[in-house]
């Protein structure tokens, strides 16, 4: 317990230490956004009671939980990967259920959960249909989600091995956990007790196959770069097959964009409805934005000795530019692919807007990460999977609002006329900072070069 403790006031102590007015700004702005999006679903509780509106209250308290689990595990992963916590490593005598407990308590310790918990109780408070069971039970939602998170990130950052006994043992204990929530799942508001009891138990079958998963788990991959002399392979296939690094993080957020893609695809093929359609916000995962947001808004972090080379031989912007998309080409050509296979035999009546929209994000988001690659440049640090820092977050949920604004046409097919001129001042910013590159150069050296002294 004093371990826990200890670790719990680190990790409260670490939030704050570094920008702390602007990490303050950010809980409270968080802490009013809690507030909002409780009033909007007390709002929606009360009319569903009166019956104002077409979901009943079991439905909308159904929504807040799938609210809930999705925001926390997308979270985890979009716009940027954040690393599992690992606090004790695996050489130190510590017990693995100890070690276990530790890191999944001082998990749940962060402004994030905070500003979670702080949504639920507002809830509670404001809403008389949000009951206490209610609010137990999103409870035990939103640690299911984060357990869920915690495997999943397991499974990114580490190897595993398949047929060890500690793994086939998470297997038993997940199966199990599903099986509980198709019969009852969690989401689905109960005013009876008795479910609570059962979702316990579902909660607790997850949190020990989440244990043995951590067992079954080996250490990392080890960086390896393969040459190759074949010269009809280009320089940007290289760039992408060598950087280990941005290989994997780049084939992940394929894989992620890939997923609600399938997901969508299955809603067409059973209801003959997309949920892009319902959900704007999931056009997102149409576009690139997720390789851009990955990797390429932090393109000299992960290409620096490219940079370095640029920089040293000519220093000129056009072959700076070129250097920006040379290891962009292979990447782009893979989400483009996925992005047409997904129009060609799932999504034909948007055709003439995702076509659009794809093309206008990328002569929008290339420059973007261009200027954010040099304006606010990180280093890369840690392991292969330790995904820590790799960009800038204020930058990359700029560029998210930024790529938002090309959903407009959706609401009026005039608003195309914006996509010009968005570009044009992205293209007008990309030549401003540019002619500031000799200012700037400095701090890229700095930051990418002189933070591993």
């Amino acid at each position: 317990m004093d371990l826990i403790i200890f670790s719990c006031r680190a990790r409260l102590a670490s939030f704050f230490r570094q920008k702390k007015l602007q990490r303050v700004l950010l809980l409270a702005l968080g802490i009013v956004g809690s507030a909002f999006y409780a009033w909007l679903f007390s709002f929606l509780l009360q009319k569903a009671h009166l019956g104002g509106i077409n979901p009943s209250v079991q439905q909308v308290l159904q929504y807040a939980n799938l609210f809930l689990l999705a925001i926390i595990i997308l979270r985890g992963f979009f716009p940027a990967y954040i690393p599992k916590v690992n606090i004790i490593q695996r050489i130190y005598p510590v017990r693995a259920l100890q070690k276990f407990w530790i890191e999944f308590v001082v998990e749940l310790v962060s402004p994030f959960y905070f500003i979670l918990v702080n949504f639920l109780i507002l809830l509670f408070l404001m809403s008389p249909e949000y009951t206490f069971l209610h609010l137990l039970q999103s409870l035990l939602v939103m640690f299911t989600a984060h357990v869920t998170l915690r495997s999943l990130q397991v499974f990114v950052e580490r190897r595993m091995r398949w047929l060890s006994m500690n793994f086939l043992s998470a297997a038993v204990l997940a199966g199990g956990f599903v099986a509980l929530q198709a019969r009852v799942p969690m989401f689905t508001a109960s005013d009876e007790w008795l479910y609570l009891i059962v979702h316990l138990a579902s909660l607790g079958f997850l949190i020990a196959a989440n244990f043995f998963v951590e067992l079954a788990a080996a250490e990392p991959k080890r960086r390896e770069v393969s040459y190759s002399s074949n010269a009809r392979r280009s320089l940007g296939w290289r760039l992408f097959k060598n950087h280990k690094l941005a290989k994997q993080m780049i084939l992940f957020g394929l894989v992620f964009k890939g997923f609600f893609l399938a997901v969508d695809a299955f809603s067409a093929y059973k209801t003959g409805t997309h949920i892009f359609d319902k959900n704007v916000v999931m056009w997102i995962f149409v576009g690139p934005m997720i390789i851009y947001s990955y990797v390429f808004n932090n393109a000299w972090g992960f290409y620096k000795n490219l940079w370095l080379s640029i920089e040293r031989s000519s220093g000129n912007y056009v072959d700076f530019v070129k250097a920006s998309l040379l290891p962009l080409r292979v990447p782009l050509l893979m989400d483009a692919v996925l992005t047409a296979l997904y129009v060609t035999f799932f999504n034909h009546a948007n055709a003439l807007f995702i076509v659009a929209l794809y093309i206008g994000s990328v002569l929008l988001l290339t420059p973007f990460g261009i200027i954010i690659s040099i304006i606010s440049p990180k280093a890369i640090k840690g392991g292969l999977f330790s995904f820590e820092a790799k960009s800038s977050y204020f930058y990359n949920f700029l560029g998210i609002a930024i790529y938002a604004m090309l959903f407009l046409p959706l609401l009026h097919p005039v608003l195309y006329l914006i996509y010009p001129v968005l570009i044009g001042i992205m293209f007008f910013a990309l030549v401003a900072v540019l002619k500031e590159y000799p200012t700037y150069k400095y701090k890229l050296f700095e930051t990418l070069f002189k933070a591993e002294a």
